[in-house]
């Protein structure tokens, strides 16, 4: 089986394997940037995909553009004492095939709970939360859940007549470039990475564009999703900020969570530490899902210029 066969593979078999860490993904958003980091040992096989750079410090490991999730991918193992036993065999042969590197640093799935054998190797770990629907087979029972701004939303946006169908990368790409969610990302980078996705994508029937349009046939409100086996991802929305008072995102939001459950998925809001954002994806319900983001930085030039950028961040907020 080939290098590039065995990955797959991996990804497909994975607890953390998603549609972000399969490999057309990760060519079409970082190409030739990016190693699959395999390991196998008898029967044991893992790996640890990474964005690398390098620069005069030694190589960087980081994630993905547009990719919320890429870490380790750890093999699928029955609950039993041997359990962890075999997650820190993963470790220590993922390290040992990254050899020296000068900073490494992953978003992980919500699936990875277990990094204590990381932390002996000098990683530190940061908690962060994406809001999750996991049982969408009762939608009745998901629609009561909703709180009751959300529901008023709904019916606002309704009574407008406003609707949502599927669009064009096109037609999100113009609300997206003025819209507000854009203080908060690099439009440029962001439409980049969608340029580069949205073919491959397409070909997997991995995606879809939601546009919320009023009776004249603005649109109020998109939505850029993705999916894979199991979860349809919010992965890039955009509104009119001059309409943000129709409630044509909540409209469109509980279209796609629909639109997921008629294909058997979760829905993952891909989560936001923002609050207003994050009290707008809590109304729907939901949990939040708790992920890793696990770093490492043995270089000391590395570690001097991330805390340099840090304090000017910092003065440029006054």
């Amino acid at each position: 089986m080939s290098s590039s066969s065995r990955y797959e593979e991996i990804v497909a078999l994975s607890p953390q394997g998603s549609v972000f860490a399969t490999k057309w993904w990760l060519d079409a958003v970082a190409p030739g940037m990016w190693k699959a980091n395999v390991v196998e040992d008898g029967n044991l096989c893992a790996a640890w995909p990474t964005v690398v750079k390098r620069n005069h410090w030694g190589d960087i490991h980081v994630g993905a553009p547009l990719t919320p999730f890429l870490g380790p991918l750890l093999p699928s193992i029955e609950a039993g004492k041997r359990r962890w036993t075999i997650a820190e065999q993963c470790f220590e042969l993922l390290l040992e095939k990254f050899g020296s590197y000068a900073h490494l640093e992953a978003r992980c799935h919500p699936s990875f709970t277990y990094w204590t054998p990381l932390s002996w190797h000098g990683f530190t770990q940061t908690t962060r939360y994406t809001w999750r629907l996991d049982d969408l087979s009762d939608l009745s029972a998901v629609e009561s859940a909703l709180r009751p701004n959300i529901r008023g939303d709904i019916r606002k946006a309704c009574k407008q007549g406003i609707t949502v169908s599927e669009g064009t990368k096109s037609d999100f790409f113009g609300l997206h470039s003025g819209s507000s969610e854009a203080r908060y990302q690099l439009v440029e980078t962001t439409q980049n990475a969608i340029n580069a996705v949205d073919g491959p994508a397409e070909e997997h029937g991995a995606r879809c564009v939601l546009i919320a349009r009023g009776q004249d046939g603005s649109p109020h409100a998109a939505g850029y999703f993705v999916w894979d086996h199991s979860s349809m991802y919010y992965l890039v929305g955009a509104s009119d900020t001059q309409l943000r008072s129709s409630g044509a995102t909540s409209l469109l939001l509980w279209e796609a969570v629909k639109f997921a459950a008629e294909r058997g998925l979760s829905f993952d809001f891909e989560g936001s530490m923002i609050r207003n954002i994050e009290r707008f994806f809590r109304a729907f319900g939901g949990y939040p899902a708790p992920f890793s983001v696990v770093r490492s930085t043995p270089s000391s030039g590395v570690r001097a210029e991330r805390s340099i950028k840090r304090i000017l961040r910092g003065v440029k907020r006054y």
